[in-house]
């Protein structure tokens, strides 16, 4: 959920920076994911070139028919009368609008200078609402309210430039989704004083009253506890000002016309959904919460057609549905340009029968996310009151007296809990004073009644969390600061340690970070999609992934059969954010079928077939391992880049893997290149993985063109021989011998192949074999390549002599020819 600051100090004595309300929400339980800062740069310098100005004249551009030659007076202070080119045609000698003046920046980035425009000097500009963020789209400039100060500045007014504090809400606390709800958040948790709720009724009343225009019948109450309607005549449809285009904007949301914009604000500010009907539109003169009738069809305002079940509520007619209750509104009864008299709808609904409608027409709006989580059926008035006191201010519109409001269950009464003082010191582990506890309590406007040891405390309706006494202790704990917990240990010290996985886990951790790679914890679920680019073929159990049959949204609808898409994701994410290309790794489960399941299972029906959820480890590499440094020019990351990070997590966990091209098996792999991509078996296990690099149009299909990605992806059966006893060696006491042998074999001989061979034929004393040079050129026959195998000797018993060496290295050379018709250059 968005909210912007400036929203938010209107409702709550906050004196604070945004960085410090939103470290206050955070450590009081309300997580900040972040502060956006939208609008133009905010430094004060800048802010102070945004002002209100006059037009004093208007006169046709001597050179460009288009465009108009005005002076206007932005103050004294600020210059007194400026000459502006403006090619807008929206506005006359006399209007109040907004200015930059030269050397503002905008949003856009654009330094306003000086300008010759048709040979005329242009000093600053009138913005339009696009210039100041508020519309993707802007006809002409913003004209002001006429009694708007001249010479003062814009952001006295409008937001011009403004924090928005972007927050993850739990769902268990419908109260929170509005400004005024995190308003509640911060005044409790800081003591700064709150402001009256922003639900005051319209000044003035008229014309015959609401139910003389409207009948309500609710024949689901089960699916619609209460429904109430006000009537507004007389309104005009048209643009909304820029303060509430602005609000919008920077919460979210798109503004629409003055009649949806209001109902969009009361939402966002009061937190209950509102729907304006078209009042000449409701056919009968009745509106009926009702359950669909199955196969019903209604055309959504998104021009679709839906077909509805016998399990939804829609909002009715006396000829056919409006509405889908809670979720989408539909074109029969839609708001537009030409309407004048509307029915105001506020209403509680069942959150579980709108969640399930959601799952079911896959449509997700601001209003049903609130719904779901399930609402306070206090804020219907409230919201109505608030609602039609613009609709008068902002519309023109004449509130009917009176509010048509069917309830099923009556008015809502406080919940009442004991509470224990001395239990909260108890469960908390830090002794908190009873007056401070019931001060906590009355901040979250609880009424308390103190009296003995066990106090009785009553719930404001709008906070269905708190069902228990130990969910009091929970919020006293919270505003009381969690830093207030003194720091012990344990009462009781059990012996023990890290199981077997969580040991292997560890070393793997530790030794890909400190390869330089950075830890991600990537979603289960991913897009049904997302799997296309990677090249599966037909029959792939990794092509038939687990299908959710609920799932939140299409971008999680199915669960990931390979880490690969997650991490490739997670690049893209760093990328588009113009961070360096990163290189990641994720230790997590994927999930395959057996054998191919055609409908979603219910895990807890008997004999229900489940899939596999084994564990791997997945690694990418997107760029370079090290910063560039003034010493040289960086290593690029290749396929031996990525192998030497494999071979360093197996060396992490005791562990040896051999290497071999994919050859036939290149098929299972297919989004990974042919010629650059080798299996990694570990004795024990057989292949316990695969490393290489992404083919380029696969990268591609994930949007990251031009970019070099390497992946690897290690099965968890390592834990299986992982961290092995780890057997002791003497370094010896007597010198290596070494010997250097460049043997020429066939290009498809692995060198693994050769090394182990070498290892057998030398015997005890070799100690050692590895690879140092690999050459292809003119002194190597065609189909061939050298292979500098370096040969490291050593006795534990004595120092080796010629005849020993020349021995081990006859050995050797006999072993490579006769096996693989080696020769020496």
């Amino acid at each position: 959920m968005k909210v912007p600051f400036g929203w938010l100090k209107e409702y709550v004595d906050w004196q604070g920076t945004p960085e410090e309300v939103a470290d206050l929400l955070t450590m009081s339980g309300t997580e900040v994911e972040g502060i956006a800062w939208v609008g133009a740069p905010r430094d004060p310098e800048n802010l102070s070139r945004f002002v209100v100005g006059r037009v004093v004249t208007r006169e046709r551009h001597p050179n460009a028919d288009r465009l108009s030659l005005c002076t206007v007076d932005v103050g004294e202070h600020n210059g007194g009368v400026k000459q502006i080119v403006c090619g807008a045609d929206n506005f006359q000698a006399g209007d109040v609008v907004a200015v930059s003046l030269s050397g503002a920046v905008l949003e856009s980035g654009l330094k306003l200078k000086k300008a010759n425009l048709r040979g005329v000097e242009s000093d600053g500009m009138m913005l339009s609402e696009q210039e100041l963020g508020y519309e993707a789209k802007s006809p002409g400039i913003v004209v002001l309210p006429f009694d708007w100060e001249v010479g003062r500045a814009l952001s006295d007014y409008l937001p011009v430039s403004e924090a928005v504090l972007e927050l993850e809400l739990t769902s268990n606390r419908p109260d929170c989704f509005s400004i005024y709800g995190i308003a509640r958040e911060v005044a409790a948790a800081s003591g700064a004083k709150l402001a009256p709720p922003p639900t005051a009724g319209p000044a003035v009343l008229g014309g015959a009253p609401a139910e003389a225009s409207i009948a309500v019948q609710v024949t689901a109450p089960d699916l619609c506890p209460r429904y109430a309607v006000r009537v507004i005549r007389g309104m005009r449809a048209g643009d909304s000002p820029p303060w509430l285009k602005a609000r919008l904007t920077h919460a979210g949301m798109r503004p629409i016309n003055n009649i949806v914009d209001v109902t969009n604000y009361v939402m966002l500010a009061w937190g209950q959904p509102l729907h304006a009907f078209d009042a000449a539109k409701i056919a009968g003169g009745t509106l009926v919460a009702r359950r669909a009738k199955a196969g019903e069809k209604i055309v959504t305002l998104d021009g679709v057609e839906r077909r509805l079940d016998d399990e939804m509520l829609v909002i009715a007619d006396v000829e056919k549905p409006l509405v889908i209750a809670g979720v989408f509104g539909a074109v029969d009864a839609e708001v537009d340009e030409h309407t004048t008299d509307v029915v105001l709808e506020a209403a509680n609904f069942s959150g579980a029968s709108i969640l399930r409608t959601e799952m079911h027409t896959g449509i997700r709006s601001e209003a049903s996310n609130r719904f779901e989580k399930g609402l306070d059926p206090d804020l219907v008035p409230g919201g109505l009151d608030f609602a039609c006191r613009l609709f008068a201010e902002l519309c023109g519109g004449t509130v009917a007296p009176g509010m048509v409001d069917v309830w099923s269950s009556g008015p809502t009464e406080r919940r009442r809990l004991s509470y224990r003082p001395a239990r909260a010191d108890a469960l908390l582990g830090y002794p908190i004073p009873a007056d401070e506890q019931a001060a906590f309590l009355r901040r979250l406007e609880c009424e308390v009644d103190e009296a003995g040891s066990v106090w009785t405390v009553s719930v404001p309706t709008f906070r269905p969390d708190l069902e228990r006494e130990v969910d009091l202790i929970e919020e006293v704990g919270r505003l009381a600061g969690y830093e207030r917990a003194p720091e012990t240990l344990p009462l009781h010290r059990v012996a023990g340690g890290l199981t077997r996985p969580q040991q292997v886990r560890r070393a793997v951790r530790r030794a890909l970070m400190g390869c330089g790679l950075d830890e991600v914890i990537t979603y289960s679920f991913i897009a049904a999609d997302a799997l296309g680019p990677l090249g599966f073929s037909a029959g792939d159990p990794r092509l038939e992934p687990v299908r959710l049959a609920n799932p939140m949204s299409a971008e999680q609808a199915v669960m990931r059969t390979t880490l690969l898409p997650g991490l490739l994701g997670a690049v893209r994410w760093n990328i588009d954010r113009h961070n360096e290309p990163p290189n990641l790794f994720e230790i997590g489960r994927v999930y395959l079928w057996d054998e191919p399941v055609p409908a979603p299972v219910h895990a807890a029906e008997p004999g229900a077939v489940l899939p596999r959820e084994p564990e791997v480890v997945g690694i990418v590499l997107s760029g370079p391992l090290a910063p560039e440094e003034w010493t040289g020019a960086i290593r690029a990351t290749d396929y031996y880049t990525l192998k030497g990070v494999v071979e360093a997590t197996l060396a992490a966990v005791r562990l040896r893997g051999d290497y071999a091209p994919l050859g036939a098996a290149a098929a299972r792999f297919p989004y990974l290149h042919p010629g650059k991509a080798a299996m990694v078996a570990v004795p024990g296990i057989g292949m316990a993985g695969v490393l290489g690099e992404v083919r380029p149009d696969v990268v591609a299909a994930y949007g990251l063109e031009d970019l070099s990605v390497h992946f690897a992806t290690l099965s968890g059966r390592l834990m299986d021989v992982a961290l092995g006893t780890a057997l002791f060696e003497e370094l010896g006491a007597y010198p290596p011998a070494v010997q250097d042998l460049a043997v020429v074999v066939d290009k498809d001989v692995a060198a693994a192949t050769l090394i182990e061979l070498a290892r057998r034929a030398g015997g005890k004393l070799v100690q050692e074999v590895r690879v140092f040079d690999v050459y292809e050129g003119d002194q190597v026959p065609e189909g061939k390549r050298s292979l500098g195998l370096r040969v490291v000797m050593r006795s534990a018993e004595r120092t080796l002599d010629e005849k020993d060496i020349a021995s081990v290295r006859r050995k050797i050379v006999a072993a490579l020819e006769r096996e693989f018709g080696a020769t020496l250059r």
